[in-house]
């Protein structure tokens, strides 16, 4: 099979082009000179006999032609870029970085073990975390913002592994008289409650199971952070529905409600196939939570 004599660094720099919209912002980013960079558009243009990139008074942009050669280049680039970390992955090394994301509750609670092991047994490896609701963090992977995460929701276009699954709990401070925490989901609906705003998973799985059962379900305060919702739970403002787990030592109490069967499923997502050893390893990795929990 022929290999066209295309340059990676010329395919890199019409990439930039793309992604900044001038030629000048594309020769910053690189850190070239804007006459190298046209040189290499035009090596590019002369090599496949077709116009790639057109100047306008905004800047530049690419042509249809452009577009196209982008398009497979970008894949091209991602997985040469990978090939130095696939070799020293034979070698028994891996190095690299995978931008990791996490719902607050796992990466509170769950999560540092189990990174703080990787990291030891990876030292080259950069792991960089981001905690963010799970809505966000599926939008992040599909936009290439992440290589793996661990949270509540599902994509078709996303690998969602289930890891293992989290009843919820009402938690209340120490000293409450017994006869004053709730039993069942009745009792606390008549009870001021503080727990997840709306749109989230745990906030969702309460107000199908609530409405379900017929009976009101109306928070009075809905956030985003379990830790704030422990701090109002603190401070006497309401009861807290958290997921099972998040209450550590002695700064609360929690317990079952009895009917309320609901429980938030942990999921590792990511996009099918990942090229670079580094994640891979990662997603091995954190499948382990499946053995820990």
């Amino acid at each position: 099979m022929a290999v066209p004599d295309l340059s990676p660094h010329s395919l890199a720099s019409l990439l930039a082009i793309a992604e900044h919209g001038s030629v000048s912002a594309a020769a910053r980013s690189r850190g070239l000179t804007q006459p190298s960079i046209s040189r290499q558009i035009q090596e590019l243009e002369r090599q496949l006999g077709t116009q790639l990139v057109e100047r306008t008074s905004q800047g530049a942009r690419l042509t249809p032609a452009g577009e196209i050669l982008a398009e497979g280049s970008r894949e091209l680039l991602q997985g040469l870029a990978a090939l130095p970390e696939k070799v020293r992955g034979r070698q028994g090394e891996v190095s690299g970085k995978v931008r990791l994301g996490t719902v607050d509750s796992i990466g509170i609670y769950t999560l540092p073990p189990v990174l703080a092991g990787f990291i030891q047994a990876n030292p080259r490896v950069d792991v960089q975390v981001t905690c963010l609701p799970s809505g966000q963090l599926m939008a992040m992977l599909l936009d290439d913002e992440l290589d793996v995460a661990i949270g509540t929701t599902e994509h078709p276009k996303l690998t969602c592994e289930r890891l293992f699954q989290n009843p919820l709990v009402v938690a209340y401070p120490h000293g409450l008289a017994k006869d004053q925490v709730p039993d069942t989901m009745a009792d606390l609906s008549r009870r001021r409650v503080v727990t997840f705003a709306k749109g989230l998973t745990i906030r969702t799985l309460l107000d199908q199971a609530f409405e379900k059962a017929a009976l009101p379900f109306e928070p009075v305060m809905g956030l985003t952070n379990v830790e704030v919702i422990k701090a109002m739970v603190r401070s006497g403002l309401g009861l807290g529905i958290i997921p099972d787990g998040c209450v550590q030592g002695f700064e609360l109490m929690s317990k079952p409600i009895r009917d309320l069967t609901v429980v938030r499923t942990i999921r590792l997502m990511h996009r099918p196939s990942p090229p670079a050893m580094a994640v891979q390893k990662m997603i091995a990795w954190l499948r382990k939570l499946r053995k820990v929990l």
